[in-house]
């Protein structure tokens, strides 16, 4: 027993030895209150952080490991269709400059700003984002290999819709945009590449060669040649694309990159010559954080090819949440706090212990002219360094008393929940000046979590509370990221599924049992507040706005469970909510698709939602279950799931007079592949993504670009994309 106690003891000593070496003091106080109060009230009282520049690669090292976990752990904290297969009889004709005179573009949060997308159109020839994904070689020595594809269709008038040309290139394309005369394509490329090696910039560096085995891409083709595109630029990025908008012309990518202290340097490439990259060009908030992000933007000037690309590296925390409004680029990252009693206990107990000599170094640090993150990084070490003397110096009875002691503290004191904190850094977007950081309790649930108005951002969370409970607030932070009002504590118990920022309004939709649809005045900036509220069976995930006074809504119809705290998922439920009494809102039209299992693309991806306002027309890809209710003699049970019978576009007319009427269903696959029943429902004939160009609605799938005339829905042509086609 004896021996058992004695390894309890070591084992305990190890565990405070991780727990100061693997947190950062600021996250929870990390230091003794008597010291860390100036600091807290500080960061309280003001959010911003000023963001500062590297001046070596040095400095760029210890910045970067002063995050670094030490003793290597974590302990405490740690259907075969033609190529042309109709033609009408109502005219047209191909050729010359022929265009739409209206036609739909990729639906996107800030009007004005391009995201991109897989499907994307000029009002007349429709460009389709695609991969192959297929072998070299042969058995065990093939390799894996990934092709992206952009298929190139005239398709105005749909009459003579035709395959014109196809831009082929290595690697897994994820999104493009379409400017002009260029297509710009990202994406992510695996393999290994190796970086230039150059001593005087890396410092603590692996030896040579350095391998990279992940690196994103950013292509540029001029296609003013639709049947033979021109590669024009290519930048190579080490690390993952995230994300770009286009505004004006100019496009704005973002990579993220995770570096360590022993590899710090960053890589790019133009047109295959390696990019010298200084350590000016990497800014950082003082802001300590447990891990650290490269977030790094390139900017491209389409109307001017001949310019050199803009590169800055932002070191952020962790997380790729982004909003970019029409000044400024948002970057959110979670901040959590673990094991917060624990590190309370610890420093307070440490601290009880220090000798008045010691106390004074500590208080010498925190005076000292050298940046936030610097006297944190000192500070931890120096703490870490006399628990080191006192364990050392302790026997075996003490070190066991004082295990006792710090246990009984411990159970005083009732568990915390990892705190969810998320830093918002806000970055100019003509001139990539860094603005402010802030941040707001809880995490966001995508970018239409965060908006910008009248110099404002207004952001919505989901936090966990010290009870376990969940809540919601709505977060108002000023142009220098001040908090400045806020409402929270709204539906204790569930989560946000759905937030979109109107005007002087928010709409937020949680959900656990039922759909509380909430209406939120954020008129005046210092007191947002719950104006009304409205609970319904189901939930949405994506809100649209119809109008100033109606939103739409797509999302599931849920049926309470009997035998718990929670609600069984059914069908696609399509809402159209009148908010013009906004203490009052009301769901004034529903429309359910299918039974449990039923899904769409749409339900998570803004950019697969067609919605026009002045044409009536809603668009939604669908994959339809059904139950087939003679199965059961019995009520169905709310948590079986249907069998798959239609995957495809169903289309609407929508009106907040009538509501939703089906105008009808566009199907890119065959009747046997339709009738498939299974756990997946797989098929390069699934509809993603549809448009529309003047009076015609065109539906496209990894097959086929398929023509419908509006609002009959009378089929026109189909154009084959796949290869062979």
């Amino acid at each position: 027993m004896e021996g058992e106690e004695m390894e309890r003891t070591i084992a305990f000593v190890l565990c405070a030895f991780l727990l100061f070496g693997c947190t950062q003091p600021a996250k929870t106080d990390g230091l003794p209150k008597e010291i860390s109060n100036k600091t807290k009230s500080e960061l309280k009282a003001n959010a911003i952080a000023e963001m500062k520049t590297f001046k070596s690669w040095d400095e760029v090292v210890d910045f970067l490991a002063a995050s670094e976990p030490a003793f290597g752990g974590y302990g405490l904290v740690g259907a075969g269709l033609p190529l042309v297969a109709k033609t009408a009889a109502d005219g047209g004709a191909p050729g010359g400059s022929v265009r739409a005179e209206s036609y739909s573009k990729t639906n996107v949060q800030v009007e004005g700003i391009d995201e991109p997308d897989i499907v994307k159109t000029d009002g007349r020839y429709i460009y389709v984002l695609d991969n192959d994904y297929g072998y070299y070689g042969f058995g065990p020595y093939s390799i894996s290999r990934i092709e992206g594809i952009v298929t190139i269709v005239d398709a105005y008038p749909a009459q003579s819709m035709r395959k014109v040309g196809k831009i082929t290139f290595d690697g897994e394309a994820v999104g493009m945009f379409v400017e002009n005369d260029h297509v710009v394509v990202f994406g992510q490329k695996e393999g290994q590449m190796v970086v230039p090696f150059k001593a005087a910039q890396c410092i603590r560096c692996i030896l040579p060669p350095y391998y990279i085995s992940s690196t994103s891409f950013l292509r540029v083709y001029d296609v003013s040649d639709k049947e033979n595109p021109k590669l024009v630029k290519e930048i190579k990025v080490k690390g993952r694309y995230v994300d770009a908008r286009l505004k004006d012309g100019k496009v704005y990518a973002f990579f993220v990159d995770y570096p360590t202290y022993s590899n710090p340097v960053p890589f790019y490439e133009v047109d295959g010559k390696a990019k010298e990259v200084e350590p000016q060009k990497v800014s950082y908030f003082d802001i300590p954080s447990r891990s650290y992000t490269y977030r790094q933007i390139i900017s491209l000037d389409l109307k001017d090819m001949q310019k050199e690309e803009t590169y800055r590296i932002f070191v952020t925390s962790e997380g790729q949440t982004m909003y970019v409004s029409d000044e400024n680029i948002y970057f959110a990252g979670v901040e959590y706090s673990f094991y917060a009693r624990e590190e309370k206990v610890m420093e307070e107990m440490i601290y009880e212990r220090l000798s008045g000599e010691q106390r004074k170094e500590l208080e010498e640090i925190e005076k000292g002219e050298v940046p936030q993150w610097k006297k944190e990084a000192q500070k931890r070490k120096k703490i870490e360094e006399f628990w080191q003397k006192m364990a050392q110096a302790m026997n075996k009875a003490q070190l066991e008393e004082f295990q006792k002691e710090y246990d009984r503290r411990i159970s005083k004191i009732q568990y915390i929940p990892p705190e969810e904190k998320t830093r918002i850094y806000k970055i100019s977007l003509s001139d990539f000046a860094p603005v402010a950081a802030g941040e707001v309790p809880g995490n966001l649930l995508n970018q239409f979590a965060m908006d910008e108005k009248d110099g404002y951002l207004r952001v919505a969370t989901t936090r966990q509370q010290a009870n376990g409970m969940t809540s919601s607030g709505i977060y108002v932070l000023d142009k220098e990221m001040k908090l400045v009002g806020k409402t929270d504590k709204i539906a204790p118990g569930e989560t946000i599924y759905a937030v979109r920022f109107m005007g002087n309004k928010a709409y937020l939709v949680t959900f656990k049992r039922i759909d509380p649809f909430f209406v939120i005045d954020l008129s005046n900036p210092s007191a947002p507040k719950v104006e009304g509220k409205l609970k319904i069976p189901g939930y949405s995930t994506y809100l649209h706005p119809y109008d100033e006074g109606h939103v739409i809504g797509i999302g599931h119809e849920a049926v309470e469970a009997k035998e718990g705290d929670f609600a069984w998922q059914q069908g696609i439920k399509l809402s159209l909510y009148d908010v013009r009494n906004p203490e009052n809102p009301v769901e004034v039209a529903k429309f359910q698709v299918g039974d449990r299992g039923t899904t769409s693309y749409a339900l998570n991806d803004h950019k697969a939602f067609l919605f026009d306002k002045n044409k009536s027309l809603l668009v939604i890809p669908i994959l339809v279950a059904e139950i087939d209710r003679k199965k059961y003699a019995e009520p169905v049970p709310p948590h079986a799931y249907g069998e798959y019978v239609f995957q495809g576009a169903y289309v609407f007319r929508l009106t907040a007079e009538e509501g939703f009427v089906l105008l009808g269903r566009i199907s890119h696959a065959d009747k046997e592949e339709m009738l498939k029943s299974g756990e997946y429902f797989i098929s390069r004939a699934e509809v993603k993504r549809s448009i529309y160009m003047d009076d015609y609605l065109y539906t496209i799938s990894q097959e086929f670009v398929k023509a419908n005339r509006l609002p009959s829905l009378d089929e026109i042509s189909y154009a084959k994309i796949k290869e062979g086609g």
